[in-house]
C-alpha cells in the first residue's frame, strides 16, 4: 500500500497536554515547548500548550486539518516508552478505557466535534508512559531520557505529512515556565 501524501500547507497543530505540577503528566507540555524553543515552524502549524484545558481547547482546533496531541499514556508498559497512535484507532475505543488523565474531556470533544461534522480529518496521539505522576515539576530519570527518542517520533510523523520545521541556530532555552525559582523579596 503507497503512503498517503499530504500538502505542507494544510493548517494543523501540535498540542501539548499534561499537568506539568505532577511531574511525568507534564511531558506533553515539555515536549511542545522543547519545540517551540528548538524549531521554527511554518505558518500553517500552531503550536497549543493545552495544558489540562480539554473541552475547552474546542476554538483552538476547529478547522485543523491534522493534529498531533503529545501526552502522557496511563497504560501498561515501561516508564519512558513511547507509543503514537492514530486517532481513528482512539475514536474505535470503548469511553470507560482511560489512557490518560485528560481523555474523558478530550476524548469526549473530538466524538462531539466528530458527531457536529466539524471533527479534525487527521490526528495521532504521541503518547509516553509515566513513572511518576506524583506532585512536583521534575520529570522522572526515565521519561526525562525518553524526550530526545520523542521528539524524533514528532518530526517523522510531522515529514510525512510534508511539514519540515527549521532548527533554530544557537542555545535551545525551552520556557519551561513552571520550573522557575523566585527568590523571597
Amino acid at each position: 500500500m503507497e503512503k498517503p501524501t499530504h500538502a505542507p500547507d494544510r493548517p494543523g497543530a501540535i498540542v501539548g497536554v499534561g499537568n506539568v505540577l505532577q511531574r511525568d503528566d507534564g511531558i506533553g507540555v515539555t515536549i511542545l515547548k522543547y519545540l517551540e524553543a528548538a524549531l521554527r515552524f511554518p505558518a500553517n502549524v500552531s503550536l497549543i500548550d493545552g495544558g489540562t484545558a480539554g473541552a475547552a481547547l474546542q476554538s483552538a482546533i476547529l478547522g485543523k486539518e491534522w493534529l498531533l496531541i503529545i501526552d502522557a499514556l496511563a497504560v501498561p508498559g515501561d516508564p519512558g516508552e513511547i507509543r503514537l497512535i492514530a486517532g481513528r484507532d482512539i475514536l474505535r475505543r470503548s469511553a470507560d478505557m482511560k489512557m490518560s488523565p485528560h481523555q474523558v474531556s478530550f476524548f469526549d470533544l473530538i466524538q462531539l466535534m466528530e458527531l457536529r461534522g466539524v471533527g479534525t480529518p487527521e490526528f495521532s496521539i504521541l503518547g509516553i508512559i509515566p513513572e511518576n505522576t506524583g506532585f512536583g515539576t521534575e520529570l522522572s530519570p526515565l521519561v526525562a531520557a525518553s524526550m530526545d527518542q520523542a521528539v524524533a517520533a514528532v518530526l517523522a510523523w510531522l515529514k510525512d505529512r510534508g511539514v519540515a520545521p527549521e532548527p533554530v541556530k544557537g542555545e535551545i532555552r525551552p520556557d519551561y515556565w513552571w520550573q522557575r525559582r523566585t527568590s523571597a523579596a
